[in-house]
């Protein structure tokens, strides 16, 4: 039987190894985005909801999030200004529908965003962007 790896041994990885965390509800598009990120050198961390996100306690070997702009409970804008509030703002790349609806709420933050649809070397490009930057601005 394997023993599940430890918090201590799972922060030792995330340090070495950047990690990229994906809350997005379309189970289609959280599974391209994760092949992407992986594709890249990354690792990937799917999760479904902002909610799941927050409660998985992953935020803290999350060097880049992305996230999608419309969501029914937490979008992913809310998302960054929540992990701002509680001190751990993540580098961020915002994915919308509505480009012009949501650009100056985006373009205030300094926060990546891409418009859908988006080219891979699009998304790549941002996610090295953030993590190389570190931009937690808000």
């Amino acid at each position: 039987m394997q023993a599940k790896p430890s918090f201590v041994n799972l922060m030792r990885v995330a340090h070495t190894l950047d990690v990229v965390s994906i809350v997005n509800a379309d189970r289609s598009v959280r599974e391209d985005l994760t092949d992407m990120v992986f594709s890249a050198g990354y690792v990937p961390e799917p999760f479904e909801s902002a909610d799941e996100f927050l409660k998985s306690g992953r935020r803290l070997i999350t060097s880049c999030l992305i996230a999608d702009m419309q969501s029914s409970v937490m979008s992913g804008f809310e998302l960054f200004h929540h992990l701002a509030a509680s001190g751990r703002a993540i580098p961020t790349v915002l994915l919308t529908d509505s480009f012009e609806n949501d650009m100056r709420r985006v373009l205030q933050t300094g926060l990546q965003f891409l418009s859908k649809p988006f080219e891979r070397s699009e998304l790549l490009a941002c996610v090295r962007s953030q993590i190389m930057n570190r931009n937690y601005s808000l």
